[in-house]
């Protein structure tokens, strides 16, 4: 199972060597992730005991339902796969800064020229 993000990196780096993951995001359940690559491209990686998987997607694979995103695959050996509480908002923050930094830096700020 994934709990972080760095488990979920270093599971793509597993599942796909000579790749370059920089962001992900994983499901609520911890089985699976969706893991931004450096070039733009996009991997699933699912775990199932402690056995790890991975395939790079494309992007008109995700669904979004009602429990989270599905992956479509179209892969009968791989699956479809949920992402669950994964929701299209989650996906579109896929490689951006954290937003928590910058909005204390402007607090910061705020209270300077209060001050």
């Amino acid at each position: 199972m994934m709990r972080t993000i760095d488990e979920a990196l270093d599971a793509a780096l597993d599942a796909l060597p000579g790749t370059q993951a920089v962001d992900a995001v994983i499901s609520a359940d911890g089985r699976a992730a969706l893991v931004l690559l450096s070039d733009a491209r996009i991997a699933l990686v699912r775990t199932r005991g402690r056995r790890v998987s991975g395939r790079e997607v494309a992007w008109p694979m995700l669904r979004q339902t009602y429990d989270g995103i599905v992956v479509e695959t179209g892969d009968r050996r791989f699956g479809d796969v949920a992402l669950v509480g994964v929701t299209a908002l989650d996906i579109r923050r896929l490689g951006q800064a954290p937003m928590a930094p910058a909005i204390a830096e402007m607090v910061a700020m705020d209270e300077l020229a209060d001050a």
